[in-house]
């Protein structure tokens, strides 16, 4: 386990740590401690002869590539230094403080964009308060030499649907259980209106889109408009966002939607957090889709903490409809399920260079009125449990690629509902910050 943060980086950035004595042999530590005492006296060349003395010995430790680190900083061997905070970074325990330095380091190099990155990414991942304002500081710094108004990313990927027949919230299409490729594109982007790092107010704008090779009548295309005011406090984060939606379904519409959306963020510990949401929809169906009118809430929490090099997420999901419903001569179909999910996600930041995450789900069902088919009553249940792995890897400068596996299984105790899905879907992305 590493030290408590605040008191690896209260004095200032780049200050050495002591060694802990569990399963270090007795030479080991000697050349660790001598190193440290070479350290706090500035010399730096003998510190770092200790420490690599120790690395020749067998010391492998996270201490190690922090106090490494620390040293060839202040000899300005940076590259070397962003050697050893990258590899202590892949420690999930570590790596909020490593983010930390390696955004120094890249602000050093004059790599603004690299460094606001790793900034964001410390305050998104740590839970100790004094490393959190260090990093907010160092954004606001960051800011007054290069201002960030604007930051946007797009994607472009392939796939496989294996039941592309089958869409959210509506009845199952006229064909059943066929398979299709598709082409999926997604562009986002979020203007700062207001604020800085630690309370701002941003304009966001967002468009996916698929169209399959050969069943056109199941095309997606979806946009996003809104509003968004984040702030960040050494206790909370919090978000709130107004946006407007609107959905097309094989080219016609499918819904539009008023969306409120609150969130909040609270650290419980140095490695765990407590995560909330709650959304609020106000739905109105396209035409041939009005059955879908009405409103739709989500009520979300989940906890994570940090195990060994990866963080684990647990959490429930509560979802509340109250929609027109459809009613066909003497068939009457609900629309309005209440929904009850529990999920539990691992997320690695380094697995051979990629950066992974395999999350898995089970989703309770109920509709708030019985089914009405061919005279008979039948009120509706679904029971569904599902798979999720995506992996993403940096290339050069802002590229990534990345790769999604889902798969899906639904019983339900209305036949026509039973489902089996699975899709993959591989492509590449850009990341851009002005």
């Amino acid at each position: 386990m590493p030290p408590r943060t605040s008191r690896v980086v209260a004095a200032s950035l780049f200050v050495v740590i002591a060694l802990g004595s569990a399963g270090v042999a007795a030479q080991d530590a000697r050349l660790f401690e001598r190193g440290i005492t070479a350290f706090g006296a500035r010399d730096y060349p003998a510190a770092l002869q200790s420490f690599l003395e120790a690395q020749r010995a067998g010391l492998d430790t996270p201490g190690r590539h922090y106090n490494l680190g620390a040293t060839y900083y202040r000899l300005e061997r940076y590259d070397e230094a962003e050697r050893e905070f990258a590899a202590l970074a892949q420690d999930s325990a570590w790596s909020a403080l490593a983010n930390y330095n390696l955004g120094r380091i890249a602000q050093r190099n004059g790599r603004l964009a690299k460094a606001r990155e790793h900034y964001e990414l410390t305050l998104r991942t740590t839970t100790d308060r004094s490393l959190r304002a260090l990093a907010a500081e160092a954004l606001g710094r960051l800011e007054s030499q290069q201002p960030t108004s604007v930051t946007a990313v797009a994607s472009l990927a392939g796939g496989y649907d294996s039941n592309a027949t089958l869409t959210p919230d509506a009845a199952t299409a006229g064909t059943s259980h066929q398979g299709d490729l598709f082409a999926e594109s997604l562009a986002a982007a979020s203007y700062r209106l207001l604020g800085n790092a630690a309370s701002r107010v941003d304009a966001q704008a967002g468009f996916l889109a698929r169209t399959y090779q050969d069943l056109h009548q199941f095309d997606q295309a979806g946009l996003r408009l809104g509003f968004t005011h984040e702030a960040d406090s050494a206790r909370w984060q919090t978000g709130v966002g107004a946006f407007f939606d609107t959905m097309y379904f094989g080219g016609d519409l499918f819904q539009r939607a008023a969306v409120l959306d609150a969130r909040a963020r609270h650290p419980l510990s140095s490695s765990s957090d407590l995560r909330a949401r709650y959304e609020f929809q106000r739905i109105e169906g396209g035409g041939g889709y009005e059955y879908l009118d009405g409103w739709q809430q989500q009520f979300f929490v989940d906890a994570g903490f940090a195990l060994s090099s990866s963080l684990v997420r647990t959490g429930y999901q509560l979802e509340l409809n109250d929609r027109r419903d459809l009613q066909q001569g003497g068939d009457f179909l609900s629309f309005s399920p209440t929904r009850q999910s529990v999920f539990a996600a691992w997320i690695a930041p380094n697995v051979a260079g990629w950066s992974a995450e395999a999350r898995a789900a089970y989703r309770y069902s109920r509709y708030n009125d019985p089914y009405v088919l061919n005279g008979v009553e039948i009120t509706r249940e679904d029971k569904r449990f599902g798979i999720v792995a995506r992996a993403v890897r940096s290339l050069a400068g802002p590229w990534r690629v990345f790769a999604d596996y889902s798969s899906y299984r639904n019983k339900s105790t209305i036949d026509i509902y039973d489902y089996s899905r699975y899709q993959v879907l591989a492509g590449i992305e850009i990341v851009l910050q002005r």
